[in-house]
């Protein structure tokens, strides 16, 4: 993934899996987390059905759709999800194992008017993109996997930020990912000084004059 093709959000977007791979669903203008629905589960330590539940609809009155997800390997099916998989088996530290099996999240998760989706192929990401620019992110390129991480998603949910990206980096390692993280961060705003700069190259006098010095502001 290029990070010039980056993405707003929209409500129709799942929030989804950071699994690099290509899905059967279309709408992947969602926010990219941990299992989708699981990190939120994980983050707080909550291991139950109800509670799972409980989040899916927290992620639908937050604006987006709650997804788990599967492949086409795995027997079960929704086993396929890697991060799911070491919760499930309490390899992630400091995290308590669910309650229920990958079917059992998997049927929560629809009953609570989430999605489920299939991923296809094997994972091959080359880097981890931990995306700080609220309100967007990267949709999943099968030629040019990656991992997406969008970090602005912990303040919507109020997660534990460390503890979050311990899990990230965590499942990364575990699955033999790629050790390489690209941090995308916002543009920095326009300073007065870019403005003085411009117009000085093109000929202009320009100078900066702070509020105190004008006194015919209104």
């Amino acid at each position: 993934a290029d990070v010039s093709a980056l993405i707003p959000t929209s409500s129709d977007g799942l929030m989804k899996c950071v699994d690099g791979r290509p899905s059967d669903h279309s709408a992947m203008d969602g926010p990219k987390a941990l299992g989708g629905v699981y990190s939120i589960a994980t983050n707080r330590g909550v291991t139950d059905i109800e509670g799972l539940k409980k989040i899916c609809e927290e992620v639908k009155k937050c604006g987006s759709v709650p997804s788990c997800h599967g492949d086409e390997h795995a027997h079960p099916a929704p086993m396929g999800c890697g991060f799911f998989k070491l919760w499930s088996q309490s390899k992630l530290e400091g995290i308590p194992a669910p309650k229920f099996d990958s079917e059992e999240g998997q049927k929560a998760i629809l009953e609570a008017g989430g999605v489920y989706e299939c991923l296809a192929g094997s994972h091959e990401e080359k880097v981890v993109y931990i995306n700080f620019v609220e309100g967007t992110t990267l949709a999943p390129n099968g030629d040019d996997q990656a991992f997406v991480v969008d970090a602005w998603m912990t303040g919507t949910y109020n997660l534990d930020v460390p503890k979050y990206l311990v899990a990230a980096a965590s499942t990364v390692e575990q699955l033999g990912g790629p050790l390489k993280a690209k941090l995308i961060v916002p543009s920095a705003p326009l300073t007065p000084e870019d403005v003085v700069g411009v117009l000085k190259g093109r000929g202009w006098e320009a100078e900066i004059v702070k509020q105190a010095d004008v006194s015919a502001l209104i």
